[in-house]
């Protein structure tokens, strides 16, 4: 095989803000440039955000994981500048007097001149573990109308799209009150739990106009489950969950007429014990750049957790 031009996938980010109706205010991010270290160019994707979607941690998948690919053809020339690009880089002895030759000799020296479509660049994640996908297909694929992509090779999609989305999206820790407080906590006495704010869907666009190539895909995370954990074996029950309420755009819970509250029996001392909330979301993606569109397909959960520091305390009665 030619040589192959390695190196990390980049994205280029030119801050599109999108108007939606769910009720956020979406928030561009991912300013930056592209391309690769031998100026060859790169797709462009963008990138908007809602808020949250932009800030927080990253989401954390639940069950199976849904990795983007770790290598995939995306486009990158049209065949004037892949020639141009071949011939700047004909070097005796080099990588890029290789590639010069085999694709020379392969299209009779036209590079798919006058025929419709662009030539797709293999790209290679560098942060994934297993590469071996990079000795596997050549460089550099001329895809078009009447040149379909090679089979059983990632090409750029709006599937692909969605896959970095997933990945990019970032969950606000659950706004979680307790009450009574987690600082005056009762032996015996339920924890209540409600949102100090109603919690609103978190998106991710991701989009892209190049060399003929237009795609967009968009993925929403909607949270949908509280659970409360107790990590003391004095707590009964040690675990309750509870379904969120949709309220206007956001989402809520209140768990003072709930079934199952969490109760400490005994007291933390001069200590704590830790209370954790964990959210699930709801993820799911549409070939649009609509953050309201209708959802596709389902893709795994996502989970944001806080460690809550609880100190339980007995009240002292006096028995006359």
């Amino acid at each position: 095989m030619s040589a192959l031009r390695l190196r990390r996938a980049s994205v280029v980010a030119a801050g599109l803000v999108v108007a939606t109706g769910l009720g956020v205010a979406p928030a561009a991010a991912d300013y930056g440039g592209g391309g690769s270290e031998d100026g060859g160019a790169s797709a462009y994707v963008e990138y908007a955000y809602s808020h949250p979607g932009s800030s927080g941690t990253s989401m954390t998948p639940t069950g199976a994981n849904w990795p983007a690919p770790t290598c995939w053809y995306e486009p990158a020339y049209k065949p004037k500048d892949f020639e141009e690009y071949l011939r700047a880089h004909n070097y005796d002895g080099s990588a890029g007097a290789d590639l010069y030759e085999q694709y020379f000799n392969e299209t009779d020296g036209k590079y798919h001149k006058g025929d419709e479509g662009a030539w797709w660049e293999l790209t290679v994640d560098l942060d994934r573990e297993d590469l071996s996908c990079a000795q596997e297909y050549e460089p550099y694929q001329f895809i078009g109308p009447d040149f379909p992509q090679p089979p059983d090779v990632e090409v750029f999609d709006a599937e692909m799209l969605a896959m970095f989305a997933y990945e990019r999206i970032k969950l606000p820790a659950p706004p979680v009150d307790l009450k009574p407080g987690a600082d005056r906590q009762i032996v015996n006495l339920e924890t209540l739990a409600s949102f100090g704010q109603d919690l609103e869907p978190a998106w991710v666009t991701a989009s892209i106009d190049y060399l003929g190539v237009q795609l967009a895909a968009t993925t929403v995370a909607t949270p949908s489950r509280l659970t409360l954990s107790a990590d003391s074996a004095h707590a009964d029950p040690a675990e309750c969950s509870y379904e969120l309420v949709a309220a206007g755009g956001g989402y809520t819970v209140d768990t003072e007429d709930a079934a199952c509250n969490i109760t400490y029996r005994k007291s933390s001392g001069e200590g704590t014990y830790d209370l954790q909330a964990l959210l699930t979301w709801e993820v799911a993606w549409n070939p649009s750049a609509d953050p309201a569109g209708t959802p596709t397909t389902a893709l795994p959960d996502g989970q944001s957790a806080n460690d809550i520091p609880v100190t339980v305390k007995e009240i002292q009665t006096v028995v006359r």
